[in-house]
């Protein structure tokens, strides 16, 4: 439990794994996780409030912002997940409540086995009278000697009507993982600016630059390619320090990602944030058709596995992996759209091409 300042009396759940890997939960403000790092280099971003107790929460505007930690993972939703808005005569703050509400039910069980691993659970409640009845359940799993943890939530209606969902996994990496010369890798089918200034740094989207006491930030909306399984991966890698971090989502229910940039002087901080929708307000989901919505009584579930990269070895093969596919995709497409007019000889190397490329595939670790 922290005892100082605005952070008395939250209460954390602290991992360490034999890999070296460590984070917190923080139960006190919706299972979050404020703390990652591996063999005590930093992962996250902490923002200047630090982390802020949720009675401090103000949910007007962009009050949000005097409580944003920040951290590694800041959950977003679960009514809405960016820009504050008014729809329907209601007012909603920005990126939601869920992340300033305590946790309940929630429980920890170490695993023993050929494969132990702890297993954290807990609930938070996103509801009221009169109005939307959510509630999300978190698991994280962390295995002992990996570097890697497990996200699974499950996001369910517990009213009685249809209401919209909005859910955005706001991922900050931070110093010295993200630094001038770090690498970010975003295999993506689709990349859109969000706004005007944005779209004057579309060149230099995934290229980090030194940090700026006048930097404005930069936000983009990425669709990702995905793989076999319909997961897409995304990944930051520091060559001086030989660490990177890898986010890996399920496209079946995580269908955009966001890209905060801002290379600002103390606010140092690249967001890869899966979400569910985009984030200029309701209005704006409800009118692209991105916005989500939840029957009464129905369930969705997101998956979310994160990856800390050791090795320039490891970020290439993620980039392997994301290249490989675009090739067979590529000869796919060309013995399709002209299998009609090649001859045989010709037809025959295009099929040789697209072996090759599954072999690239399966060599990664790819099925």
């Amino acid at each position: 439990k922290m005892q100082d300042g605005k952070a008395d009396g939250v209460e954390l759940l602290d991992v360490q794994n034999r890999s070296g890997m460590h984070f917190d939960v923080n139960v006190s403000r919706g299972m979050d996780i404020p703390y990652l790092d591996f063999c005590g280099e930093n992962v996250g971003f902490i923002s200047p409030c630090g982390v802020v107790a949720p009675e401090y929460f103000d949910d007007k505007g962009l009050g949000f912002l005097k409580s944003f930690t920040a951290g590694f993972l800041t959950t977003c939703g679960l009514k809405l997940a960016g820009a504050p808005c008014e729809y329907d005569g209601q007012s909603y703050g920005l990126h939601g409540n869920v992340s300033h509400t305590p946790a309940e039910d929630v429980s920890y069980r170490v695993e023993e086995g050929d494969r132990p691993c702890v297993t954290i659970r807990g609930s938070v409640r996103d509801a009221i009278i009169f109005g939307e009845k959510l509630k999300l359940d978190r698991e994280i799993q962390c295995y002992y000697k990996e570097r890697k943890f497990t996200i699974h939530d499950k996001v369910t209606n517990e009213g009685y009507q249809k209401v919209r969902h909005m859910i955005l996994y706001h991922c900050n990496i931070g110093y010295p993982i993200l630094s001038p010369d770090s690498e970010v890798y975003i295999p993506a089918l689709e990349t859109r600016p969000r706004n005007a200034h944005s779209a004057e740094g579309i060149d230099t989207f995934m290229k980090p630059e030194p940090a700026d006491p006048s930097y404005e930030e930069m936000c983009y909306y990425h669709t990702l390619k995905p793989d076999a399984g319909n997961h897409g991966t995304v990944a930051i890698y520091n060559p001086n320090l030989d660490l990177g971090i890898a986010i890996e989502v399920d496209l079946g229910t995580l269908d955009h990602l966001v890209q905060w940039k801002m290379m600002g002087a103390g606010d140092y901080v690249m967001g890869l944030e899966p979400g569910n929708s985009t984030i200029d307000g309701i209005e704006d989901a409800v009118a692209n058709g991105s916005m989500k919505y939840l029957e009464a009584g129905e369930s969705v579930d997101y998956h979310l596995t994160f990856h800390i990269l050791k090795g320039r070895e490891e970020f290439d093969k993620i980039k392997e992996i994301w290249m490989a596919l675009a090739v067979t995709e590529k000869a796919r497409e060309r013995i399709k759209n002209l299998s009609f007019y090649l001859s045989e000889r010709e037809l025959r190397r295009e099929l040789r091409d697209t072996t090759n490329s599954r072999e690239m595939l399966e060599k990664a670790g790819t099925p």
